[in-house]
């Protein structure tokens, strides 16, 4: 498959899920949702093999990405309120799932091989990766070795002899006609339909593809970063202006509510830490910094701990990290008195930074740590507040710039291999960090390394960090004793 470029809404600010894990619970959901397209009535069981060692052997339970799967296998999408439940769905389903820890080489840290019989004797074995985010790719069906990153229509076409499967992409789904012709020349044809809310290119196509082709292009027509990152997604998606404005409202609108939730009070059972977001707020009066301090602490605490109760969040750009860009944007844009078309802009130039973090690295704490994920979201939030002080394109870029040069090398330790500590100080870390890098920014800060060359930098250092600090809870915090008490006491309670 043509390598595809990222979408701000796919690969950036998305999905919008529960749990708390994009790369665990969302990507899991879609995983599952490729597999239940290739169910047959009557009953189906489902096994999946983790490779002992990975990340995701040593986090599938912790993370969701069992209840994840087997949400995806029943049909759900990551936002679906039974997610929560879908374990115990199953067996009126006629599904029978299996999780299984196997030894072998770790190739991908978040690999998942899943073998799939349906009652009728049909069974086909797949091979999937968590790239990051919420984001798939299929690399294996049947004995075809391949890279689809979910986001076209297939067909999967069986050859008479049993040698390889060929694969036919199409931007739309195969019509009754097309499909009777495919299924003419093959014994067996699989579709499978995009589990992508932005659908993969055949011909990909964008207007820039790097920070330098930005740059002139914004110069050439006057363009600052809002105006940019909305012309790049409008033609990667090939939806219009205006759908694309709706979309990132209803976005604002999820983000909102998640700090309007947390803000409240949450109630779940299996995590470290209880509420308390509102105890920022119960003593304003000895908070020093600000108003913006005092709020940007609490949002971001009232985001991060919906998402420890499995509600409703944006992973932006990960569910690790989703507590940054909601809690500090809004936090800013309510000091500025920004309007909601402003701060719409602003998650859009945040997603404009994110495409460059997704193009020249990663979004996955599992391939380069913390790094990836809060301190992406760090950078994505600078710029967006640059931007929200009424920065030109540069500014942004700078800000943005700034705040990734700030987090590089930081670790992913999660105690009890729960998305909570210390990812809520990461969290709130990044957000202090992306304001004072804006302030740094729109008061004329030089940078020095510019934008491209710092995610490349950080992309680097952060692959160079041993497994152990990305995200397996097998070294830093995760191995103190208090993190061993503490996990034995979450056992204690399943």
């Amino acid at each position: 498959m043509t390598k595809q470029y990222p979408s701000i809404f796919n690969d950036v600010l998305g999905p919008v899920m529960r749990g708390s894990s994009s790369s665990h619970t969302a990507a899991a959901v879609r995983i599952g949702r490729v597999l239940f397209q290739l169910r047959r009535p009557g009953k189906t069981k489902v096994d999946f093999y983790f490779t002992e060692g990975s990340s995701i052997a040593q986090t599938y339970h912790t993370q969701q990405s069992d209840i994840g799967l087997a949400a995806g296998l029943l049909g759900l999408e990551a936002d679906d309120e039974r997610l929560l439940s879908a374990l115990d769905l199953l067996p009126a389903a006629g599904l029978e799932v299996n999780f299984n820890i196997v030894p072998g080489e770790i190739t991908h840290p978040n690999a998942y091989q899943a073998r799939l019989l349906n009652e009728d004797g049909s069974q086909y074995m797949l091979t999937l990766l968590s790239t990051g985010g919420g984001m798939i790719e299929l690399v294996k069906f049947q004995d075809l070795e391949l890279s689809e990153d979910c986001g076209f229509h297939l067909a999967l076409l069986a050859n008479a002899d049993d040698s390889d499967w060929l694969v036919i992409r199409s931007e739309k789904a195969f019509t009754a006609e097309e499909k009777a012709e495919l299924e003419l020349k093959s014994p067996e044809v699989v579709y499978l339909s995009p589990v992508m809310p932005i659908g993969s290119q055949l011909k990909p196509e964008v207007p820039f593809t790097s920070v330098p082709e930005l740059k002139e292009l914004a110069h050439d027509k006057g363009l600052n970063a809002y105006q940019a990152a909305l012309l790049y997604e409008s033609q990667r998606s090939g939806l219009s202006s205006a759908v694309l404005l709706e979309m990132m409202d209803s976005i604002l609108t999820i983000m909102e509510k998640a700090v309007a939730t947390g803000l409240a009070g949450t109630d779940f059972s299996d995590r470290m830490l209880g509420p308390q977001a509102y105890k920022i707020l119960a003593n304003a009066h000895k908070i020093v910094g600000g108003e913006v301090i005092q709020n940007i602490i609490a949002n971001i605490t009232a985001v991060m701990e919906v998402k420890s109760s499995l509600g409703v969040t944006v992973a932006a750009p990960t569910a690790g990290a989703c507590g940054v860009i909601p809690g500090t944007i809004l936090s800013v844009g309510k000091a500025v008195n920004a309007d909601r078309d402003t701060l719409i802009e602003a998650l859009f130039v945040a997603g404009l930074i994110g495409v460059f973090i997704a193009t020249d690295s990663t979004f996955s704490a599992e391939l380069a740590g913390c790094q990836a994920e809060c301190g992406s979201a760090s950078g994505m939030t600078a710029g967006a507040i640059a931007h929200l002080q009424g920065g030109d394109l540069d500014t942004v870029l700078t800000a943005a710039s700034l705040a990734l040069q700030n987090i590089i090398g930081m670790v992913c330790d999660p105690v009890a291999g729960r998305v909570e500590v210390p990812c809520l100080g990461k969290n709130i870390l990044a957000g202090s960090n992306a304001l004072c890098c804006a302030n740094m920014a729109i008061s004329g800060f030089d940078a020095v390394i510019p934008l491209d060359e710092t995610i490349k930098a950080m992309d680097e250092a952060g692959r160079m960090l041993p497994a152990a600090l990305r995200c397996t809870a097998v070294g830093g915090l995760a191995v103190t004793e208090s993190a061993q008490r503490i996990q034995q006491m979450l056992d204690q309670k399943q």
